[in-house]
């Protein structure tokens, strides 16, 4: 059975698009490409369905359109008409040149402005054709072009059609400013396309203008009254509020988990009560009970009722962390803030409702290891003796080594690390580096999952010289041999996806072992250490967040896509590990072939 196209959800933005395969014997009517992705400009899913169901009619008549020229071609191939309208039709119908970019509709309309204004310019001796003195000139001839200007890939703030804006002059000097500019439109199209100028059909120009007649500009909508206060939805239940809330926001598993027994938790203490009913009192009070909860409560117990896990639990000590509550009410807090901003509730009575003890910078925050700590833990017997590695572990030894190494180097998080494919690790001459994404190849999909924090993790993490020289290429290469699809394949995901618990939670017990029981000293101080060395090594913290995948903290740090991939790992050599023993982990990893017919340490 075919899927019903319907609209997609943008995972970051939250706004609907309409993506759709373009039949592969259509796509030459489309510039080559292979799907036509078009905003929705909304994230309100109601909207969307209606938005969707227009669009994709319209991407219908267009596929249509094109099996209808594309059939006029005989066995001697398309005429050169043909080919004018299959080009004119690739301009005008492609997806967005750039993200933020003119879409084809856009584009239709600047460029019939385009060719209007060099029609349409009056002086005190009639009409006369525009001679602007630079570009920014030519865009000031007329209102409706520089509406549609674009700065730096962003789209212009006015949404609005020009409305009627085409004119067809009858007089000879109309007519030479007409194909003048139609010339130029022909120009753009041609670069859109890659083809030289002097190879494009001579009957372009006819096939613009054959264009423009066939398919005149839209008048602007009118705007639609509303009656006030329409959007309020006095008999929305909290459940009914959480399933929107889960539709718009996309959350994690995990997060849509815990909100979700947040949820719970309050409803069988209230009632499923309609949301515009919920009171400061009720979120107070429903703080106060969970505040009688212990820290931790047998398996058992946490599948009782809210009230019963109160009751049963109410003399046991150490209590719940402020941390742990203000997630369960914040929970509640963030169901209703949602509501308040679509406008669904009159007011949003979750603001103010403070947890004693919560501090969003408070609580216990991991340190940086200095020198001597991580020198002494690169000394430990994982790392210098590798007839000490056991395999008959949830995480094995030979996973704990890489990621500790990797980690040291780049500061990565544990997560990005333990999900990376094989796939992942790739060569750009002579450096070895991670892609750290989200994306997953079809071929892998079924099996595979991936995710990042946010934008900015996305990135390419070069390996240093030391691992290449410990045979960390050689290692991926044993398992692709062996055919295995994860750089760790003995880390599997979680109730959530998430791969790292177990490894995350073996490292810290080695670094408990072997450096230090403050519990501030866990595997994410690689992650502080290796900002406070590379602040030592005068790398600037431009391509230090570019490294880890922070967001830039200054507003210059914000332009530009980073230093390419060579310098970020000459940077990167930069920064001084020369207090680790590299010399014996070396001497104990030349025991190690890292390949896939040889007997690894641990294997019996």
């Amino acid at each position: 059975m075919v899927q019903m196209a319907t609209p997609w959800l943008h995972p970051e933005t939250g706004v609907y698009y309409l993506r759709r395969q373009i039949p592969k014997e259509l796509r030459p009517a489309f510039g080559g490409k292979a799907l036509e992705k078009q905003s929705l400009r909304t994230k309100d899913v109601a909207k969307a369905a209606i938005l969707f169901l227009e669009a994709n009619a319209k991407l219908e008549r267009q596929f249509e359109e094109a099996r209808r020229r594309l059939r006029k071609t005989g066995s001697a191939g398309p005429s050169l008409q043909d080919q004018a309208e299959q080009l004119v039709l690739a301009y005008f119908h492609a997806p967005e040149f750039m993200e933020g970019g003119l879409d084809g509709a856009e584009r239709l309309e600047l460029a019939r402005i385009e060719v209007d204004r060099g029609l349409w310019n009056e002086t005190e001796n009639g009409m006369s054709f525009p001679q602007p003195a630079d570009e920014d000139s030519w865009w000031d001839l007329t209102n409706n072009a520089a509406m549609y200007r674009v700065w730096n890939g962003r789209r212009p703030v006015q949404q609005h059609p020009p409305g009627t804006i085409w004119h067809w002059h009858d007089n000879s000097f109309a007519a030479d400013a007409r194909s003048r500019q139609i010339d130029r439109v022909a120009a753009q199209i041609a670069r859109f396309s890659g083809m030289p100028a002097s190879q494009l059909p001579r009957t372009l120009p006819d096939a613009i203008a054959s264009f423009f007649y066939d398919q005149p500009v839209s008048q602007p909508r009118e705007r639609r009254s509303r009656p006030p206060g329409s959007r309020l939805r006095p008999e929305m239940r909290m459940t009914e509020l959480f399933g929107f809330w889960k539709t718009a926001l996309q959350p994690s598993e995990q997060t849509t988990h815990e909100f979700e027994q947040s949820l719970n938790d309050f409803i069988e203490m209230f009632g499923d009560v309609r949301a515009a009913e919920v009171t400061p009192e009720d979120l107070l009070d429903y703080r106060d009970e969970a505040l009688k909860l212990p820290r931790s409560m047998p398996r058992v117990d946490r599948a009782l009722p809210f009230t019963r896990r109160v009751a049963k639990h109410e003399t046991t000590f150490p209590k719940v962390k402020p941390p742990t509550l203000k997630k369960r009410v914040g929970a509640i807090q963030a169901f209703l803030a949602f509501a308040f901003k679509q406008k669904w509730i009159a007011a949003n009575v979750g603001i103010g409702i403070q947890i004693e003890g919560y501090s969003k910078t408070g609580g216990l925050k991991p340190n940086s290891l200095d020198e001597t700590e991580i020198a002494r833990l690169f000394a430990a017997p994982l790392f210098t003796d590798l007839s000490t590695w056991r395999r008959d572990r949830k995480v094995s030894s030979r996973t704990l080594y890489w990621l500790f190494l990797l980690a040291l180097t780049t500061g990565a998080r544990i997560e990005e690390l333990g999900q990376a494919l094989l796939t992942d690790v790739k060569v750009d001459g002579d450096v070895i580096y991670i892609d750290v994404d989200d994306y997953v190849t079809d071929d892998e999909a079924e099996d595979v999952a991936k995710s990042v924090k946010n934008a900015n993790s996305r990135r390419v993490i070069p390996v240093h010289d030391n691992l290449k020289t410990l045979g960390f290429q050689r290692y991926a290469s044993m398992l692709r041999d062996a055919g295995e699809v994860q750089l760790f394949p003995d880390l599997t995901p979680g109730r959530f996806g998430k791969r790292t618990k177990e490894a995350s939670r073996a490292s810290n017990r080695l670094i408990d072992k072997f450096v230090s029981k403050d519990r501030r000293l866990r595997f994410h101080s690689f992650r502080h250490q290796f900002k406070d060395f590379a602040l030592e090594a005068g790398i600037t913290d431009r391509v230090a967040d570019q490294i880890t995948g922070h967001a830039p903290t200054t507003i210059g740090g914000r332009y530009g896509s980073g230093v390419r991939l060579p310098a970020l790992s000459k940077f990167l050599h930069q920064i001084d590990w020369s207090f680790v023993d590299w010399s014996a982990i070396r001497q104990a990893s030349s025991a190690a072939a890292w390949n896939a017919n040889t007997q690894m340490p641990g294997d019996n």
